[in-house]
């Protein structure tokens, strides 16, 4: 395994970026076509386009990097995982300079439960509170309700059964994985003009045994945004910039050598509890790494499939890699929260933290629960005989 293929283990997001990272802009995506390649030869600067990168700002380098059309808008950055599935991913959206063609990958969303009674993990912010494994088609089902979109049709995913077989190929006792994929056209205005969208989402599952501590299941799901007006969408336009992601491969060497540590650095901390097991702390170990390790050569080959269809380092404190790790939490439930127009909401007498519409400023709960929003300070509802009500507090 090189370098470069230790890091993409770990990356399961940076497969589905591949089907959406081009994006035409200002009309010059043709000229990315100028070599007569039908299946689209990677850019080159003096066709008009431009290097962009992404920065892992917890390492200070750069991860990822794409040529796109010149006059592309792009902004991108790196999440460092969830504490339910640790790989870093890219957040970056690319569009054309008036918003009408592009594409967007949003944060991944994850989620991990356990058949043991000796550990369940414990609910967490930024995962998902699911306990079993979602269907693809589900997933879409979902996020194009939350998205407020028109349903047009479903797209064919033709890589499906085989992305299916390569994963069950390296399937063992201890090891499970699988993938499903689901893509819909959808439709919606933008400043009156109608926009043609592919919505694509891409679930993946790992299942894995530790001694003493039973069966565990970790999944991701991953969804990209491409779009274009009415009549103009074309899955051909994008193949060209598809060949020119590229993923740091000094980047991918360093942030394999943190994760190590920082499981090492994870098993002593908790060796009082571990203790418990004697002369098996050591096979723990060794199989929390091994699992790690498989779970990270199963993103790999969801990536080089992808790829065929189209702390600053070990020196950091306990308390500094705590600090951080609740930072990078944080982050990547804002990025969801931003993405599903959602925000969080604070209750002064409870402390509970619930999520409502982001598209008003105030909510007001009463004693029963019910919930009124509003974005006028002076709509206060107590004194209409209908309970007592607190304003929540917004949190950010």
């Amino acid at each position: 395994m090189t370098k470069k293929g230790s890091l993409l283990k770990g990356l399961g997001a940076a497969g589905l970026a591949l089907l959406a990272i081009g994006a035409i802009c200002g009309g010059k995506m043709d000229m990315l076509y100028a070599s007569g390649d039908p299946a689209g030869a990677p850019p080159s600067p003096s066709s008009g386009t431009k290097p962009v990168t992404i920065t892992d700002h917890n390492l200070n380098m750069k991860a990822y990097s794409m040529s796109i059309p010149a006059d592309c808008f792009f902004q991108g950055i790196v999440v460092q995982g969830t504490p339910c599935a640790v790989g870093a991913f890219p957040v970056f959206r690319a569009s054309s300079p008036d918003g009408l063609v592009g594409m967007k990958m949003l944060p991944r969303l994850d989620w991990a439960w356990s058949e043991s009674r000796n550990y369940q993990p414990k609910p967490n912010a930024a995962c998902l509170p699911y306990q079993k494994e979602i269907p693809a088609a589900d997933f879409l089902k979902y996020m194009i309700k939350i998205l407020n979109v028109e349903y047009v049709r479903d797209e064919p995913v033709p890589q499906l059964a085989e992305n299916r077989r390569n994963a069950e190929a390296r399937n063992t006792p201890q090891f499970t994985s699988t993938v499903d994929q689901a893509s819909a056209r959808v439709r919606y205005n933008i400043n009156k003009i109608q926009i043609d969208e592919v919505l694509a989402v891409f679930v993946g599952c790992s299942a894995y045994t530790l001694p003493n501590l039973g069966r565990q299941h970790t999944c991701s799901g991953n969804v990209t945004r491409y779009w274009a007006p009415q009549g103009q969408y074309s899955q051909d336009t994008f193949k060209a910039i598809f060949k020119t992601f590229a993923i740091d491969q000094q980047w991918a060497a360093r942030w394999n050598q943190v994760m190590v540590q920082r499981i090492k650095d994870m098993a002593e901390a908790n060796g009082k509890i571990i203790r418990q097991y004697g002369d098996q702390l050591e096979s723990q170990r060794n199989a929390m790494h091994a699992q790690w390790q498989a779970g990270q050569d199963m993103r790999q080959q969801q990536h080089e499939q992808f790829m065929s269809t189209l702390q600053r380092g070990t020196d950091m404190s306990m308390q500094r890699t705590g600090d951080a790790m609740n930072a990078r939490s944080r982050v990547a439930g804002d990025w969801a929260d931003y993405a599903l127009d959602q925000q969080k909401r604070m209750d002064p007498n409870t402390g509970v933290i619930t999520k409502d519409s982001s598209a008003y400023t105030y909510t007001w709960v009463n004693q029963f629960g019910k919930r009124i929003q509003t974005n006028n300070i002076n709509d206060n509802p107590n004194g209409n005989g209908t309970g007592n009500w607190t304003l929540q507090e917004n949190v950010h």
